[in-house]
């Protein structure tokens, strides 16, 4: 029965999307956006590395699109603070030999986009230390107040905390200006983008992003705004998998 509805929703969907839209869907595999801590996997235990390892090996995706450029995927080098790669992404990569796509920009654009956010955010200390500080703290509280509520990966990739980490990105491109807001918005849709490639070259595949959780809200705002990629619900996806 559930089967029979599923379909009837699809079939549904389809016939009111423009072609385009109902081409894409109805090729489209699975697709996953789950977020990333970086260093913070260390310090959440509830999302640590090896509960990392544990949503990637449950979803079983057959291509992943990963938070790095595309240099530091051949090279297997990245920015340190990004533990889970040399940990739990790259020995994955090795063991099961799919397919990766890197959804951050190429060195060039890379350069281009850190180099003018990292301007921003010098001139916005420089104006006002007294808000920067005031930033960098409400910062550290808000993720270590989203830690202690932290029991589960689904938890980590709720609406909830999408919500609240949009709220304080939010307050962070205000307080340092529109340079950096831009900046951002180009860098997220830059992933959504990535993502959409990987889904349209791998038609019918699983695909599982993995993607900085100060990223994750907005690339499916972003997915969802084309109305062309529908992403699995990974926080009721992870409940039912026990994770």
């Amino acid at each position: 029965m559930r089967r029979d509805w599923s379909r009837r929703v699809l079939l549904g969907v389809l016939a009111a999307a423009p072609a385009a839209t109902r081409a894409a869907l109805a090729t489209q595999g699975e697709v996953f956006v789950v977020s990333s801590l970086y260093s913070r996997h260390k310090l959440v235990p509830a999302y640590g590395l090896p509960v990392l390892r544990q949503v990637i090996e449950a979803v079983k995706p057959d291509v992943l699109v990963l938070d790095v450029t595309p240099k530091e995927l051949r090279t297997r080098k990245v920015w340190p603070g990004k533990v889970e790669y040399l940990d739990v992404i790259f020995p994955y990569l090795d063991a099961t030999g799919i397919p990766a796509l890197g959804s951050e920009p190429d060195e060039a654009l890379f350069n281009q986009l850190t180099g003018s956010v990292g301007q921003a955010y010098k001139a916005f200390g420089e104006r006002n230390p007294a808000g920067a500080k005031a930033l960098d703290e409400l910062k550290q509280a808000t993720y270590r107040a989203l830690a202690s509520g932290w029991s589960s990966a689904a938890d980590v990739n709720s609406e909830k905390t999408d919500r609240l980490v949009a709220a304080l990105r939010e307050i962070e491109e205000g307080l340092v200006g529109q340079e950096a807001a831009q900046v951002q918005a180009q860098w997220d849709q830059h992933h959504a983008d990535r993502l959409r490639d990987a889904v349209h070259a791998h038609a019918g595949k699983r695909v599982l992003m993995l993607v900085g959780i100060e990223s994750r809200y907005r690339v499916l705002r972003n997915l969802r705004s084309a109305d062309e990629i529908h992403p699995t619900d990974a926080e009721a996806w992870l409940r039912r998998a026990g994770l």
